[in-house]
């Protein structure tokens, strides 16, 4: 990841901030969903695995300007289940369910980098918007949290207490990985989407 902490973007101008939640992208809290931005230490977070869980911290920088290879992904609505478009940094994890993934990895949950969701469902990737910032939301340990009404998306543990990723309790891929994850997702949507037109067809011939 690429994340300067708000004292270093003081003395080295705007960030290149390459995981993180966009300010505006609305998290579930028990009292109903906030900007991810208006987030502050002690707010207590809906999280997928541990229920109500209290943020640790909360670190905001502006996004500056970025290489297009640090761009992030625009999401459209219902891509992934996500009720409107959505902004996803891409090295921000992504927690998705598949049954490809299971056969892959072992496991059904999988926590991918969201560039590797470019191509699937209309996901492409966009400049950064102007006048914009992330948020890197952290817990005791790593939560997985819900984003615009049904993204999973990851947050990372107190560095500090030595917990990371590999001690969470779904599992993370790299780049590769889940690429190729994403590869075999596509390919099973596409023979499911001309196996569904060939029936159709079928269908009208008959008639």
């Amino acid at each position: 990841m690429i994340w300067h902490k708000p004292e270093i973007a003081e003395r080295s101008g705007p960030s290149v901030v390459a995981e993180g939640i966009l300010s505006s992208t609305s998290i579930a809290t028990p009292t109903g969903w906030r900007p991810a931005g208006s987030l502050v230490p002690g707010t207590l977070v809906l999280t997928f695995d541990g229920g109500p869980q209290p943020v640790r911290s909360a670190h905001l920088a502006a996004l500056g300007g970025a290489h297009p290879s640090l761009w992030p992904l625009l999401v459209p609505a219902w891509a992934l289940d996500n009720r409107e478009e959505l902004i996803l940094l891409p090295e921000q994890k992504v927690l998705i369910e598949a049954d490809i993934a299971e056969e892959l990895y072992g496991d059904p949950f999988a926590l991918i980098p969201a560039q590797a969701l470019e191509g699937w469902r209309g996901i492409a990737r966009c400049r950064p918007p102007m006048g914009t910032a992330a948020v890197q939301i952290g817990f005791d340990e790593p939560q997985v949290v819900y984003a615009s009404r049904g993204v999973l998306l990851s947050c990372p543990g107190d560095p500090f207490a030595e917990m990371d990723w590999l001690q969470s309790s779904h599992s993370s891929y790299s780049l590769t990985q889940a690429r190729h994850l994403m590869a075999c997702m596509m390919a099973e949507e596409a023979g499911a989407a001309l196996r569904h037109a060939g029936q159709h067809q079928i269908g009208l011939a008959a008639r």
